[in-house]
C-alpha cells in the first residue's frame, strides 16, 4: 500500500489523514479530496480522554498546547439530569491515572461509600479545575468542528495532499473501488480508498455492505443543533445531558458560548413536536428562542463490513448511534488504530481485513449495550419511554433484571465491554439506582481472598484521596483566559 485516497474532509477524514501520516510517515502517498460545500456542525463537540491523547502522541502538543490552538475547554464529565425524574448524576472521569488502581477497587469502592466517585471526580465543583493538567489527571475536551477542520488543515497542508473538490463518480467492480473522479480535478487512482463522507457513506455504498438496524433498542435518529450565548461568568467543566419527555438535550461549554441541541426520535416524535419542547427548554433555560430550520437525520445502526476490497470506511461514513458520551471520536480512533496496526503484520490481508470487520461489530455490540444502560430508569411519562423501558437489549436487562448476576459474571473475568472500564459502568448504574450492592457484597464475601480485596481497597482509596487533597484547584475561566495572555 503506497497511495491512499481519503474521500472527506470533516473531523473523521483529517483525523484518519493526521493518523495515517504520522504512522507510516514518508512511505505513504495521502491525498485528501474535500468539499467545501460541506459545512460542519460547528455548535460544540464533546471529546473523551482519548482523543486528548491522539492531539499528544500523534501531533506532539501537550494539552495546554491544545487547549490553545483549539480554543478547548476542559471536560471532566457528564452530568446527567432527570434521566431519573428531579434527579441527576455525574459520570467522571477516572481522574488520577494510576497504574495499580484496578477494576477491583472500582467495584469494591462502591460497597464501602454511599456514592461511587470515579476516583476523584472534581465535576461537583462547578467551574473549577486542577491546577496542573499534566498526565496524571484525566482530561477530555470540549471544541468546536470549526476549530478542529482549522487546525488540521493547517497541520497537514505540508504533509498530504488536499483538493478542494466535489467528487461526481465513484466507479468500482463490486468488489474493489477503481477510481473516484472529482468534478473539476478529474480520476484518482489509489491501493486504498478512505470513506470519511459521513453518513452517505458514497464509497462503501458502491460495494453493498450488510447494514445492520439498531433503531429498537436506540431509536434517536434526529438532532436540532443550535448556538446560546453564555451570560454568566462561568464555564463548567462538564458536558449537560438533560432528559425530556421525548428524548434529551447537550449543552456543552465552549469560551464564548454553549452549544446546545435538541435529540428525539422520529418514531415517536414530529419535527414540530420537537421544536415545540426544545422552545420550552430554551426560553426557560436561556431566555431565548429557536430561530433556525436545521435538523440533522441519520440511520442508527452500523454496516456490518467497514473493510471492503480496497475501501475501509471510517467515522460516520461507518455507523452511528447517538452522540450520548460523545464517543464518536473513540469509535474512529479505535478503528483507525486496529486498521493501522493490522497493516504492518505479516498476516494475509484477507485475515486482517476479516478481523478488522469483526471488531466493527463488537463495537457496536459495546457501545449499543453502553449507551442503552442509560436509558435503565423509571421514567415512563411519554412513549418515547415506555419504548426505551420495554426495550432493553438482553445485556442491559440481565443486568437490571437478574440481580446484577451478569454484571457479577462479567466482574469475575475482569471482563466488561471491552471498550470501557468498570468504573464507567458503575457510575451509571449507581446514577440510575440499579447497582445491586448486596449481590456484589455477597460474591466479594465468597471469595477466597476478599478480606485482601478489601484492605487493598482501602488502600488504593486513601492513596487516591491523598492525590486529591494534596491538588490546588482553580477557576476554569481565569485558567483558559490566562493562556490567551502573551508570554513575557
Amino acid at each position: 500500500m503506497k497511495k491512499i485516497v481519503i474521500v472527506g474532509g470533516g473531523t473523521s477524514g483529517l483525523i484518519a489523514a493526521a493518523m495515517m501520516d504520522n504512522y507510516w510517515k514518508d512511505n505513504i502517498n495521502i491525498t485528501l479530496i474535500y468539499d467545501p460545500d460541506n459545512k460542519n456542525i460547528s455548535v460544540g463537540e464533546g471529546t473523551t480522554p482519548g482523543f486528548v491523547d491522539l492531539f499528544e502522541e500523534t501531533l506532539g502538543h501537550t494539552r495546554q498546547d491544545s487547549i490553545k490552538k483549539l480554543d478547548a475547554t476542559i471536560k471532566l464529565g457528564i452530568l446527567f439530569k432527570n434521566w431519573i425524574p428531579d434527579e441527576e448524576y455525574y459520570h467522571g472521569f477516572s481522574q488520577v491515572n494510576i497504574e495499580h488502581v484496578d477494576d477491583n477497587y472500582s467495584c469494591i469502592h462502591s460497597l464501602l461509600n454511599d456514592c461511587y466517585d470515579g476516583g476523584i471526580n472534581f465535576n461537583h465543583a462547578n467551574g473549577l479545575i486542577p491546577e496542573n493538567i499534566d498526565d496524571d489527571v484525566a482530561i477530555a475536551f470540549h471544541i468546536t468542528a470549526d476549530n478542529i477542520s482549522d487546525f488540521l488543515f493547517d497541520y497537514l497542508k505540508d504533509r498530504i495532499t488536499i483538493v478542494d473538490d466535489k467528487i461526481s463518480r465513484v466507479t468500482s467492480d463490486g468488489k474493489n473501488i477503481q477510481s473516484v473522479t472529482g468534478k473539476n480535478t478529474g480520476n484518482y487512482h489509489a491501493d486504498l480508498f478512505v470513506d470519511a463522507s459521513g453518513f452517505k457513506s458514497i464509497l462503501l455504498n458502491e460495494l453493498n455492505p450488510e447494514w445492520v438496524d439498531l433503531s429498537q433498542h436506540l431509536p434517536i435518529d434526529s438532532a436540532i443543533p443550535f448556538k446560546v450565548p453564555n451570560n454568566t461568568n462561568s464555564i463548567p467543566t462538564y458536558t449537560l445531558s438533560e432528559a425530556t419527555r421525548n428524548g434529551w438535550i447537550w449543552q456543552i461549554p465552549t469560551q464564548d458560548r454553549f452549544g446546545t441541541g435538541y435529540l428525539y426520535s422520529s418514531q415517536f416524535t414530529t419535527d414540530d413536536e420537537a421544536r415545540e419542547d426544545y422552545n420550552k427548554w430554551l426560553l426557560d433555560n436561556h431566555g431565548v428562542q429557536l430561530d433556525t430550520d436545521r435538523i440533522i437525520k441519520w440511520k442508527t445502526g452500523y454496516y456490518k463490513d467497514v473493510w471492503i476490497g480496497n475501501c475501509f470506511a471510517v467515522g460516520l461514513s461507518g455507523g452511528f448511534t447517538e452522540p450520548l458520551e460523545a464517543l464518536s471520536h473513540q469509535y474512529l480512533i479505535f478503528m483507525l488504530e486496529i486498521f493501522m496496526s493490522m497493516n504492518s503484520t505479516l498476516k494475509s490481508v484477507e485475515y486482517n481485513r476479516n478481523r478488522l470487520n469483526r471488531c466493527q461489530e463488537r463495537f457496536f455490540y459495546d457501545i449499543t449495550n453502553f449507551i442503552n444502560l442509560h436509558y435503565c430508569t423509571n421514567r415512563n411519562d411519554s412513549p418515547f419511554w415506555k419504548h426505551m423501558t420495554n426495550n432493553k437489549t438482553e445485556w442491559v436487562a440481565g443486568i437490571e433484571n437478574k440481580c446484577n448476576e451478569e454484571f457479577i459474571d462479567l466482574f469475575k473475568t475482569d471482563d466488561m465491554l471491552d471498550h470501557w472500564d468498570n468504573d464507567n459502568f458503575i457510575q451509571i448504574m449507581e446514577g440510575l439506582n440499579i447497582f445491586n450492592k448486596e449481590s456484589f457484597r455477597e460474591y466479594i464475601n465468597s471469595r477466597k481472598n476478599s478480606e485482601f480485596l478489601y484492605n487493598d481497597a482501602k488502600k488504593q482509596h486513601e492513596y487516591i484521596v491523598g492525590v486529591k487533597n494534596s491538588m490546588t484547584m482553580i477557576d476554569h475561566k481565569e485558567y483558559l483566559n490566562s493562556l490567551k495572555l502573551p508570554f513575557i
